[in-house]
């Protein structure tokens, strides 16, 4: 039932900014919005991927540049009914791109026939409002909306904004006990673990179609022929050398990497990836020296986004203890995600490493975060023999459902994965290889949820199980032993 004090005939939106997302969403997709004034917000992806990248999570769909949406859709979708955009050309949410998108506009209400139902309104500004830009507003919804008065501001007493709380905090979810986006979301990706786990106990032995649909949803491409690396220098060390060399990478880009050649081979190689970067352990002395002088090939990349190739400057508006939410909002909006991305150029790694005459076999080893890099690329791709994960998170079902996490995490999360799959399924793809597990915590980066990761090692020893590869599995409660009694064994086998 509608107010009774309210016209449905005569319902206008307005928001600035987030609220000007709001009002553009609302406006594309309810009938009754009669008039929309979305202000700070309405530009084209083009040219915000052009400058500042784009912006909060909520301002983003779930492949949307894949689908071909921009934001002169949502305008478009509500055409020939009144829309006024609200712009200042100093805003972060390029000026170009609105005017640009006002003009695509203006050609779509003049096929309406109502080419004054489109108007632009834009002043001198940063991010936010200014005496012209709210003038016109109002003159727009009493046109659009038949409101009588005169357009021009007048001074007012404000009230305080405690005044305007309907619920004693101001906010539901902890007023009356409403939902909040975390418990939504939390509920739905029950839904989805549900329907996983059920595929799981009715088909334990296919595993095919899961590894078909995380190429599909990370977004990974084979990575076809690769180029020759590019060797730009050595140094000497004992019992080893030090490489360094660049190789072209997925798109028009570069992998910067290190290549440690042991004097005396053992026809074997370790791809070494630290998500601080190829020289985190490159010191004299450190991981990867270890590995070389017990006569191992070791490979450490510069993945993209990582030591020499990143972050970069972009932030964005969501940069949360050091990891950019940004650039992970991108990866939704095309559908390729910065996971898969990686372990598509991890694949091309191993392809270099193939080539080789020193080298019959490759092995990885990742770190924290990078942990599901290389699962996804391991899963993908044979070459990879055996596989050692270190301090990883255990699935994202551990991120999704509990409220907390670490950020870091955020970068190599799958948009979609859990309608599909999760790590635990990719884990059980490699079965019979070798797999270790070392030091997994949950989502984050803890061992609280030491149920929930019970839950997922279920999964990996019910696949090995099946092959009958109990063996090659070995998980590890702590990584804090002697590289010797941790990688020893594994290695030896």
């Amino acid at each position: 039932m509608g107010r009774k004090e309210v016209d449905p005939h005569r319902i206008g939106v307005h928001g600035l900014s987030g609220g000007g997302t709001q009002a553009a969403y609302i406006s594309a997709l309810d009938d009754r919005v009669a008039a929309s004034a979305p202000a700070g917000y309405i530009t084209s992806y083009r040219r915000l991927l052009e400058s500042v990248g784009v912006q909060d999570g909520e301002q983003n769909f779930y492949q949307g540049l894949t689908n071909q949406i921009d934001h002169a859709d949502f305008i478009e979708a509500r055409a020939p009914k009144p829309t006024l955009i609200m712009a200042t050309t100093r805003d972060f949410f390029s000026i170009q791109g609105a005017r640009e998108t006002f003009t695509e506009l203006q050609g779509v209400y003049r096929l309406f026939g109502k080419p004054d139902n489109i108007e632009i309104v834009e002043d001198d500004y940063v991010h936010g409002y200014t005496k012209k830009t709210r003038e016109a507003m109002y003159a727009f919804f009493q046109k659009h909306l038949q409101l009588p008065g005169s357009p021009a501001e007048e001074e007012v007493t404000l009230v305080p904004s405690t005044e305007l709380q309907k619920t004693p905090t101001g906010q539901l979810s902890n007023s009356i006990g409403g939902e909040t986006v975390f418990s939504l979301n939390q509920k739905e990706a029950g839904k989805l673990v549900d329907r996983l786990n059920a595929f799981r106990e009715n088909n334990p032995s296919k595993l095919s179609g899961i590894l078909e649909s995380a190429k599909s949803l990370s977004g990974y491409r084979e990575p076809g022929n690769v180029q020759n690396a590019v060797f730009t220098g050595r140094s000497q060390r004992d019992g080893y050398v030090v490489e360094k060399y660049f190789v072209k990478g997925e798109g028009e880009y570069v992998i910067p990497y290190l290549l440690l050649v042991p004097d005396n081979p053992n026809h074997k190689a370790v791809l070494y990836i630290h998500p601080d970067g190829k020289l985190a352990e490159a010191l004299e002395g450190g991981e990867m020296e270890w590995f070389a002088k017990r006569g191992f090939v070791v490979l450490a990349p510069d993945l993209i986004g990582v030591g020499e190739t990143g972050p970069g400057l972009l932030k964005g508006d969501a940069y949360i203890d050091g990891a950019s939410y940004n650039m992970w909002y991108t990866s939704i909006l095309i559908g390729k995600s910065i996971a898969g991305i990686r372990a598509g150029d991890v694949s091309r790694l191993t392809q270099l490493l193939e080539r080789r005459s020193d080298v019959n076999e490759i092995y990885g080893v990742a770190k924290k975060e990078m942990a599901s890099v290389l699962l996804h690329a391991a899963a993908f791709n044979p070459l990879i023999k055996r596989v050692a994960l270190i301090d990883g998170y255990s699935s994202y079902r551990s991120i999704v459902m509990n409220r907390f996490y670490n950020p870091e995490f955020v970068q190599n999360l799958v948009a979609g994965a859990l309608t599909a799959y999760d790590l635990p399924d990719l884990a059980a793809c490699l079965a019979p290889r070798e797999l270790m597990l070392v030091g997994t915590t949950d989502g984050n980066s803890e061992r609280e949820d030491q149920e929930g990761m019970d839950s997922d090692f279920e999964v990996i020893k019910t696949a090995y199980g099946l092959k009958n590869a109990g063996k090659q599995l070995k998980i590890v409660s702590e990584s804090s032993q002697q590289l010797e009694v941790l990688f020893g064994g594994w290695l030896s086998n």
